[in-house]
């Protein structure tokens, strides 16, 4: 979580905030969160489509992670022509997920979605998402199918559907499947009820960290599907996941001022499953049956912890001396 100093460590550069016409901070329903650092590339088409939405009372609050390229220009643009938009310019850069934290602990409205700079909403997607939320107040959140698009916004010739079932009717069978590695994650930009998401972890300075949001977002309500195309993810060589393929490379750069660098990011996501089921309000039966979820996770991805442990081991002072003194 956040503390007050956080929320407030970015400079808000709203010019345009008291332009009548427009909805203020206290009357919009929606917020849409947008961190970016030198997005210059896709920006642009990301902001055009949220302002393209049919349904229009939205704020959109942008954290812009002390960009070096031209995002501040844009995004200063952009608010002079629209009084939704509150650009905040962090005076130094962050972690990569604290920034993701930043604007949903900004957020006024009722209900709360990430846009990634990079990425595309088809017109109606606040609209549809929205309105299956305010019908069904058991869901917590509500996505679209997406489509996979490239550098020049075209499909890509595979398209990778969203293997997810989360709308059972039982926490700890939704649990279960949001805690597998297998799914993309990209319910993540659906919408949600701010109030749930701010009880949560909201974004862990870990890889997989958006999975284990989904996953104590589960805890609350049912993940519900839209069977229309209506988000547009956008794959390109500037991605985190290709410039770091591995997790413990990903840990590091999500958080370049941690002062550990043997890093376990398998152990840690275990770490936060369990403190989301022992965050959420469930009965104790209930409880025990995500409980249970956890030893199952941990013999599927035991290849994976050992693996954290390796990658340490092999960094150690101790084995690297070993090395050397074999090698002698």
């Amino acid at each position: 979580m956040l503390n007050t100093l956080d929320i407030r460590a970015g400079v808000e550069l709203t010019g345009s905030a008291s332009r009548p016409g427009r909805p203020g901070l206290t009357e919009a329903v929606v917020s849409i969160g947008l961190p970016v650092f030198n997005g210059e590339q896709f920006l642009e088409q990301s902001l055009d489509s949220i302002l393209a939405q049919t349904y229009t009372n939205f704020e959109l609050i942008i954290s812009d992670n002390a960009s070096t390229d031209r995002t501040g220009s844009i995004c200063q643009r952009y608010v002079e022509r629209d009084a939704r938009i509150r650009y905040y310019r962090q005076p130094r850069t962050r972690a990569v997920t604290w920034n993701f934290r930043q604007v949903a602990m900004l957020a006024h409205g009722e209900y709360f979605l990430w846009m990634a700079h990079d990425d595309l909403f088809a017109p109606e997607y606040i609209e549809r998402c929205l309105e299956f939320l305010r019908n069904d107040p058991v869901a917590a959140v509500c996505y679209s199918k997406a489509i996979q698009i490239d550098e020049d916004g075209k499909p890509l010739a595979h398209k990778k559907e969203e293997l997810l079932k989360a709308d059972a009717e039982t926490p700890h069978q939704r649990f279960r499947e949001l805690i597998r590695m297998e799914h993309s994650c990209e319910s993540l930009f659906g919408m949600m009820r701010t109030s749930v998401l701010k009880k949560t972890s909201i974004h862990g300075d870990f890889p997989d960290s958006d999975r284990c949001v989904l996953a104590e977002l589960g805890l609350y309500g049912q993940l519900h599907q839209l069977p229309e195309y209506l988000f547009f993810h956008r794959e390109h060589a500037q991605r985190i996941t290709k410039q770091f393929p591995t997790r413990q490379e990903r840990m590091l750069r999500l958080n370049p001022e941690r002062s550990l660098r043997l890093v376990f990011p398998h152990f840690r996501q275990f770490r936060e499953y369990v403190a989301a089921i022992h965050r959420a309000p469930l009965s104790w039966g209930k409880s025990f049956r995500c409980y249970m979820q956890m030893l199952g996770w941990l013999w599927d991805y035991r290849d994976r912890l050992v693996g954290d442990l390796k990658y340490v081991l092999a960094r150690t002072a101790i084995f690297q001396w070993f090395k050397r003194w074999r090698s002698a």
